[in-house]
């Protein structure tokens, strides 16, 4: 049966790296996406059992699978105004985001009916232009502080990768920090660097941090740090066929085989998130001409899928099926139940269960 593995070796060895490079700012285990694929609460338990105990999510399905698993802080990485979402959050202990007049309102309003002061992180807005109050909007930021019991405060950078535009978003955050206090308000942890602001910027740890993708070894600096891409896919070959040359290989007939070839087909398909690519959202020139650029490198270099079948790399054939692959396995020894591993990013996951299981032979 196919099933996605979690190798928890690689997550202990990543979690001991970031922390180990974060000192003493506070580590915020980010589980958003449930958990990016691997579930909020199996991930939550994981990181609890070691020693984690502020977890970052952002709906109500992540807050309530991680509460079942910790008693640990839970901060919502988003601001609401709904009612009945804000009364299931209190309920359930969880620091709330407060990033405008509308959050605010309605988080006093209730805690005027429960008899309590919500806890709370206000959430500045230098650039990413989603919540937050901007940084000119102290006076209403200050009123957060005088209506309910602010424990934080945090930004988010659009472009960590950006020296220049972080380091300008990151003084318009230092700015709003240091007028609070000059007001005489305490706003509690201060952090804003994420995964990648992390590794790019050890000296905006600050109080805390956001870790989510680094901890998955799911970063682009990932081999640099020592980091380990945690998950992949246990599949095995489901068949093996003889094929001619010349023979068609999947949809399309745009895969016709030069030699006499062996093929495995595995149960693992488009549907499963296999060979899935995010669409392009944003269509300035200079963004469509790169993605052209991206897809000529593909065709210059000849871009293929890999599968690994009894640890051999083995090259997927033809388009990939809604539910099937096929791969080349003639110089590879194998039969019929042997291992097939593919890699899939568990964002992607779809239709296959989770199993968290130390597997150190597992490389990167």
């Amino acid at each position: 049966m196919n099933a996605y593995i979690a190798d928890t070796k690689a997550l202990e060895e990543n979690l001991a790296i970031l922390r180990g490079k974060a000192g003493s700012a506070v580590v915020y285990a980010v589980v958003k996406g449930n958990g990016y694929g691997l579930g909020a609460g199996a991930l939550a338990r994981f990181y609890a059992g070691r020693g984690i105990d502020h977890f970052a999510v952002t709906d109500l399905a992540e807050a309530r699978a991680v509460r079942q698993e910790t008693a640990g802080e839970i901060l919502m990485l988003r601001g609401t105004c709904n009612g009945e979402e804000l009364r299931e959050l209190l309920s359930l202990d969880v620091t709330c985001s407060v990033g405008s007049p509308e959050d605010l309102a309605a988080l006093e309003a209730l805690g005027r009916e429960l008899g309590c002061r919500p806890r709370v992180h206000v959430k500045v807005d230098t650039g990413m232009g989603r919540y937050g109050f901007l940084p000119e909007e102290t006076p209403a930021m200050a009123r957060v502080f005088d209506r309910l019991t602010v424990t934080g405060i945090y930004t988010h950078f659009h472009t960590a990768g950006n020296r220049k535009v972080t380091m300008a978003q990151y003084g318009a955050f230092r700015g709003t920090v240091d007028a609070l206090r000059a007001m005489g308000l305490e706003p509690g942890l201060v952090h804003c660097c994420n995964s990648l602001a992390f590794w790019y910027y050890p000296e905006l740890h600050l109080d805390a941090v956001r870790l989510g993708s680094a901890l998955l070894g799911r970063v682009g600096y990932g081999p640099r740090a020592g980091l380990r891409r945690v998950g992949y896919v246990r599949a095995e070959v489901e068949e093996l066929r003889c094929l001619p040359k010349g023979h068609n290989v999947g949809y399309g007939g745009d895969c016709r085989l030069r030699r006499e070839t062996r093929i495995a087909v595995v149960g693992v398909g488009y549907l499963h998130g296999f060979s899935v690519e995010r669409g392009y959202d944003v269509f300035r020139p200079r963004d469509c001409l790169r993605s052209m650029g991206r897809y000529l490198k593909y065709l210059l270099k000849g871009k293929k899928l890999w599968v690994e079948v009894n640890g051999h790399p083995c090259p997927v054939l033809g388009h990939v099926g809604m539910v099937n692959l096929v791969a080349d396995v003639t110089d590879v020894p194998c039969q019929v139940h042997d291992p097939v591993t593919v890699q899939i990013n568990p964002l992607d996951l779809k239709g296959m269960d989770v199993v968290f299981r130390e597997d150190g032979d597992k490389g990167p």
